[in-house]
């Protein structure tokens, strides 16, 4: 893997994101993440309940490519942790990254997930708990993005923020068998707010959501990816449109002052098929482009989740590790540009007129040295217009540290074309593929 350098340190990370400011990497791993693997169905809660080792939030330093990631200990903090997602605040009050609040998403032998909020002392290196969320909504939770919403906590700087459920019903429910056999689209994507300390459902009927990104070019607006559709769907806030049908006036639990809190109900506007099972997604908003990660081999890597449940807890890990099927992975960009809507009064920027949406394909490996993704966090461009992304791996020792390029013939050759007023996705011709690996 000429263009990724795997790093080493931490195991079994399920989720990866980076704080540009400092230029950091957080990771949320799990050793336990084997008996566990609720996105597939995989799991057995016994043996998770038995596990004895708990999982821990790894700080990695980007300005130190190839160094060591660091284990963080979250002081004040006595419960099992076991973190799937891992979502980082956009700012705080004081403007300054003294402090950087974390959200993650633990889950919790026989009980349903919970959303843990830490903060990380960088000076200092410190993680300190600060409190827990709770809700019945976050029944199948598994990643969470935090808002840029301006309702954020007044005393704790805890920001509003989204959570996928990558299924519709909880482990006990008869309907998950249906769900999962079927893939039926019924997972949904959740919105708490934290002034209110509530949350209510923002979109249904998602087909194993793996994770969402803001739409910057329209405000309430976001990409979210679907791992059993393959692909990406923009979905609008009808909030701007009419909020006074959403805003629901109450006391915040902050300072007791009257807020109107606007809960966000999204519609789906667009749709960018990727042929690919994408299991993590992340922006640039410098470049706004969209970088993901994908696992090609889906039936392989379910076997593979299963392999590792039933394995002897005895047996020596390099050698389950040798011989257990490998699925690899892909990592590609996607852009999109421009949009018009012939059914809706939201206002555009001038100079919009249909929407191009490009999927590059960057990175393809057959998995025999990395080959169970499940996250990704852009890392920014450098100055030879070169993009740097983090890779988790959820059944993988260390991660992936890796520099892409879109190749120069790649700029003016034609690519997918999807137009809004039809509705469905013409392809003029195939996207171009590049392997680097």
């Amino acid at each position: 893997m000429e263009n990724c350098q795997r790093v080493s340190g931490p195991s079994f990370c399920e989720d990866v994101k980076v704080q540009r400011d400092l230029r950091l990497g957080f990771l949320a791993c799990d050793p336990a993440v084997k008996y566990r693997n609720y996105a597939v169905n995989v799991f057995n809660e016994s043996l998770f309940a038995e596990s004895k080792e708990n999982g821990a939030l790894w700080v990695y330093d980007l300005r130190k490519p190839g160094s060591s990631a660091e284990k963080l200990v979250i002081q004040g903090f006595n419960g099992p942790f076991h973190p799937s997602g891992i979502s980082i605040a956009p700012s705080v009050r004081d403007a300054t990254s003294t402090r950087i609040v974390i959200l993650a998403v633990n889950h919790v032998p026989f009980e349903m997930p919970r959303i843990e909020v830490l903060y990380y002392y960088h000076a200092r290196k410190n993680l300190v708990y600060k409190k827990t969320i709770v809700s019945e909504h976050f029944y199948a939770a598994h990643k969470i993005m935090a808002s840029s919403s301006p309702s954020v906590h007044q005393i704790d700087d805890t920001p509003s923020f989204f959570v996928t459920n990558d299924h519709g019903f909880n482990l006990t429910d008869w309907r998950r068998e249906y769900e999962e056999k079927y893939s039926l689209p019924a997972a949904s994507l959740v919105y708490y707010d934290a002034r209110a300390d509530k949350v209510q459902e923002a979109v249904r009927w998602l087909q194993m959501p793996s994770g969402l990104v803001e739409f910057n070019e329209l405000p309430g607006s976001f990409w979210i990816a679907q791992a059993k559709s393959g692909s990406l769907d923009l979905y609008t806030n009808n909030m701007t449109v009419s909020p006074e049908h959403h805003g629901q006036t109450m006391l915040s639990v902050d300072n007791g002052e009257p807020i109107t809190a606007v809960w966000p109900r999204l519609k789906n506007e667009a749709t960018l098929p990727t042929g690919m099972v994408i299991v993590g997604i992340d922006s640039d908003p410098e470049s706004k482009n969209m970088v993901l990660v994908s696992q090609p081999k889906w039936d392989a890597y379910v076997q593979l989740a299963r392999e590792r449940l039933n394995q002897d807890q005895d047996q020596d890990q390099d050698r389950i590790e040798s011989k257990s099927t490998r699925t690899g992975f892909v990592i590609s960009v996607a852009e999109s540009y421009g949009v018009r809507y012939s059914h809706s009064s939201i206002e555009l920027p001038p100079k919009r007129s249909g929407r191009y949406s490009y999927h590059y394909l960057m990175v393809s490996h057959d998995g025999s040295e990395f080959g169970t993704p499940s996250g990704i966090a852009h890392a920014g461009v450098d100055d030879k217009k070169m993009s740097r992304v983090l890779v988790s791996g959820q059944y993988e020792r260390g991660f992936l540290d890796c520099n892409l390029r879109r190749p120069n013939d790649m700029l003016n050759k034609p690519r997918r074309y999807w137009n809004p007023e039809r509705g469905t996705v013409e392809w003029l011709l195939r996207a171009v593929k590049r392997t680097f690996l």
